[in-house]
């Protein structure tokens, strides 16, 4: 039986549009080159004897280098060759701290896009555990007495030290959420309140955002529409300062945010800095930001860790609120 090539390929599915963002098409090429370089070591193991003295063991000669190893490289050079921007001080040519900036960001987002995607269902809560300033975190150990005595004159004076938070956000802003503090210097000091109404976003608002990095500043730049222009690039940085924790369960968000940041003016990279929680990093400081304020990457991974004023201890959904998820990371 004859039967026509054009007929049979009628009869297949139409060939599936891409699926991937860039950055996970950008993550599965270099597992891919990392697997290849690992499979040409076995397979053509070389060892260069012409320079080894004796004594010494030769040294394996790779023909490729693997991506984590490139990665960990140019980490490095973003942190210690940061030119003249020596312990969070910007350098002279604003144009060179932006590129280095630039880069930084984009090795951020490649490795905030390789994370795995976290679900969530409307009626679950997303969980983040902070550690900072108790006015930071909006932490206050008032007693009922004395929020009474000072209703409205705002003079109830804020803890000084430092403080722990465990917040649960409802996924769809519905229903009720929580809010505990501790203070870590003195256990005894707690405080738990519930929360009604949703923040800035809520984490179903956070799925529905543009995973593209222009569309994204668009979206975040029209609700900094009426603000000056002059505050317009400071306001933009605050709204994703907002999101940037709960995006971190959504890697292609993450990853858009970390692009959208490059594209800011007086982005630059600080070195030798820590989180709130005290962790070493590598850090992104903006132009109109307090005077030592920080976003702080690991140097290492790269994953968010906080702020100079705020770290995040983790992230994660639960089932209900004051639950606390064992995924929590």
């Amino acid at each position: 039986m004859n039967t026509d090539p054009q007929e049979l390929a009628e009869l297949l599915p139409a060939p599936g549009r891409p699926v991937l963002s860039r950055d996970r098409h950008r993550v599965l090429r270099e597992h891919l080159m990392q697997h290849i370089t690992r499979e040409h070591d076995t397979a053509h193991e070389q060892f260069d004897t012409t320079a080894t003295a004796p004594g010494r063991p030769a040294r394996r000669r790779f023909v490729l280098v693997a991506a984590p190893l490139a990665l960990a490289a140019v980490v490095g050079l973003g942190v210690v060759a940061v030119g003249n921007g020596q312990d969070g001080k910007p350098g002279t040519s604003a144009a060179a701290d932006h590129r280095k900036a630039t880069q930084l960001l984009d090795r951020i987002a490649l490795a905030a896009a390789s994370r795995p995607v976290v679900t969530a269902r409307g009626d679950q809560f997303v969980y983040t555990k902070s550690q900072g300033s108790a006015a930071e975190l909006g932490v206050d150990f008032s007693t009922v007495e004395e929020l009474a005595q000072h209703k409205g004159t705002g003079t109830v004076k804020a803890y000084a030290g430092a403080v722990r938070q465990e917040q649960w956000d409802a996924v769809d802003g519905k229903a009720e959420g929580l809010r505990t503090g501790v203070a870590i210097a003195d256990p005894a000091k707690k405080m738990t309140m519930t929360m009604s109404g949703a923040g800035y976003l809520t984490f179903q608002q956070l799925q529905a955002l543009p995973t593209d990095p222009d569309a994204l500043l668009k979206k975040l730049s029209a609700d900094a529409g009426n603000v000056k222009p002059a505050r317009r690039t400071e306001v933009v940085v605050e709204n994703l300062g907002a999101i940037i924790g709960d995006a971190t369960l959504l890697p292609d968000l993450s990853a858009a945010i970390y692009r959208a940041l490059a594209q800011l003016p007086g982005v630059h990279v600080v070195d030798h800095v820590k989180d709130a929680a005290g962790r070493n990093g590598v850090g992104l400081a903006f132009a109109g930001a307090p005077k030592n304020y920080a976003w702080v990457f690991d140097a290492s991974s790269l994953h968010y860790l906080g702020t100079t004023d705020a770290a995040l201890l983790g992230v994660g959904v639960a089932d209900k609120a004051g639950e606390v998820p064992n995924a929590a990371s």
